[in-house]
């Protein structure tokens, strides 16, 4: 029982939000540092893309959603593994370096001036993904732990975890959620593209 306890808070600790935060942090000084993202298409989320006249919200919210879609995807094919954990972790890092990233080279090309397309457009869209990446981390971290822990001990600590239909609600809902981020994307995007000009 004390073991099991025990086991109970190092996985609490590693499904915590600061702990999040901290890979988070340690993607954008990567980013910052190698000024580029692990992945080239992560500029569709987060690159500064609203400062020429042919900008259109629809492009720039279906490759947002696609993109997202795909992360969401990855992580549900994490959450199936007992040793899918360091992959979900992953994701979080890939959002850090991206961001991390988008406001060095941002910063690089227009020095201060740049600080209003970041706060319009970058962070808002970092604040959405940041927040999805984390839920759907989360998912299946618990999935992948459950898994670990009856291939290691026999042992089912909690039987939501290896609910298949729960599991696979909660990545539509993700998805949905997605969509969300998504259209609200186009929106900061447009209001700035209308309001403001770098």
């Amino acid at each position: 029982m004390k073991n099991m306890g025990t086991n109970a808070e190092t996985h609490c600790i590693w499904t915590s939000l600061p702990f999040f935060i901290s890979i988070i942090i340690t993607g954008i000084v990567i980013g910052s540092v190698a000024e580029k993202p692990l992945f080239e298409f992560e500029w569709a989320r987060f690159g500064y893309t609203v400062s020429s006249e042919r900008f259109f919200a629809a492009a720039d919210i279906k490759n947002t959603f696609i993109i997202s879609v795909l992360c969401v995807c990855f992580a549900f094919i994490a959450g199936f593994s007992a040793i899918g954990q360091p992959f979900a972790y992953f994701l979080l890092l890939n959002d850090g370096t991206a961001v991390g990233s988008c406001i060095f080279t941002m910063y690089k090309l227009y020095g201060k001036s740049a600080v209003l397309p970041l706060v319009m457009t970058v962070l808002p869209k970092a604040g959405f993904v940041f927040a999805i990446t984390a839920l759907t981390v989360r998912s299946a971290l618990k999935s992948s732990a459950a898994l670990f822990c009856v291939y290691r001990d026999g042992d089912i600590r909690d039987s939501r975890e290896l609910d298949l239909r729960l599991y696979c609600i909660r990545f539509i809902v993700l998805m949905l959620l997605a969509l969300v981020f998504s259209a609200a994307v186009g929106v900061f995007d447009f209001l700035y593209l209308k309001l403001f000009r770098l």
